[in-house]
């Protein structure tokens, strides 16, 4: 990886994006997916012992640093993609890609149990860090109609908009570049919209 870092760190973006959530939801993913040049991403092997996330016996690796990717859409300028670790022990790690007023997509999972609790706690987090993240911030929600509580969208709308008004809120899966690059222009036309509530 060191061999192609060079490559990625060494070019500009005007517009930075970071993707943020919980362990797992798929966040290295969109990066991948969205990423017009190679990905420096910063996965290491899980370690059961320190995981305090819920575990997911398919993921063999967690993200310790920040990934990063580009985006290049045509007609806007280059887009920087962050990914963040899940784990709240990285705290420091995701403060860091959130500083200087990077755009942030909340990633979400649709299909746990306590998925509206999960994104209110991700919500209020993001706003420990940065009381102004709202206002720069959109939510992917993937796995919606996977088996689980039956959720839909309007049910993240709901419980997300008792805290923060006007929040994008879409279904995306993180494997679709499509649907990666929708977020990330929701979250980028949101970012650049002047505020007219408080």
């Amino acid at each position: 990886m060191s061999s192609r870092l060079p490559s990625v760190v060494g070019l500009v973006a005007q517009e930075r994006v970071a993707f943020v959530g919980p362990f797992g939801v798929g966040k290295t993913t969109a990066v991948r997916t969205i990423s017009d040049v190679t990905v420096a991403d910063t996965d290491v092997r899980r370690s059961a012992s320190t995981d305090a996330e819920p575990a997911d016996a398919a993921k063999r690796t967690t993200t310790v640093g920040i990934d990063y990717g580009e985006w290049h859409p045509v007609g806007r300028p280059r887009v920087a993609v962050y990914g963040t670790p899940g784990q709240l022990r990285f705290d420091m790690v995701r403060a860091n890609a959130m500083s200087a007023g990077a755009t942030l997509v909340l990633w979400l999972f649709g299909d746990r149990l306590d998925a509206l609790d999960e994104a209110e706690l991700w919500l209020r987090h993001l706003h420990t860090i940065d009381a102004r993240a709202y206002e720069r911030l959109s939510v992917a929600v993937t796995r919606l109609g996977a088996p689980g509580p039956g959720l839909d969208l309007a049910d993240f709308r709901a419980r997300l908009g008792a805290h923060a008004s006007g929040v994008p809120v879409l279904a995306a899966d993180p494997r679709a570049r499509h649907d990666v690059e929708r977020v990330v222009r929701a979250a980028l036309d949101r970012a650049t919209t002047p505020r007219t509530e408080q």
